[in-house]
């Protein structure tokens, strides 16, 4: 690794992380109302019948989406997470350690729940096991 690679690294771990979470948090946010638009249009198909609902859900089964769905799952759990965070620090819990909380909280509990999600997903709709 590059020593400017490794001084981008170091600046953002250390203080400015109520930084990178505020961004995660306006990048999730924006992720999930993209897929609420695309939830909105595909449950509208029920108003043109079932055959053209039962169409839209046949795109979706391709692996391709199931791999998006897993994208979905971590974009869900780190804004709820983040989210989480956020709420503590404005009740004034734990605010002199908000880079613990995001690093604790956002990513640590966050990686593992999204594991015990991502991986049936995985094995049962993508590799079909």
């Amino acid at each position: 690794m590059t020593e400017s690679a490794r001084k981008i690294i170091d600046k953002y771990r250390g203080q400015y992380s109520g930084m990178v979470a505020w961004w995660i948090q306006r990048a999730t946010g924006l992720l999930l109302l993209l897929y609420l638009f695309l939830h909105v249009r595909t449950v509208h198909k029920l108003s043109q019948g079932p055959a053209a609902f039962n169409e839209a859900m046949a795109f979706f089964g391709h692996p391709l989406f199931k791999m998006l769905e897993i994208a979905l799952l971590a974009t869900v759990i780190l804004h709820a997470l983040n989210g989480v965070r956020i709420t503590l620090i404005d009740l004034s819990v734990g605010h002199e350690r908000q880079r613990q909380l995001f690093w604790v909280i956002s990513l640590g509990i966050g990686a593992v729940v999204f594991l015990a999600g991502a991986i049936p997903i995985f094995l049962f709709s993508v590799l079909k096991i």
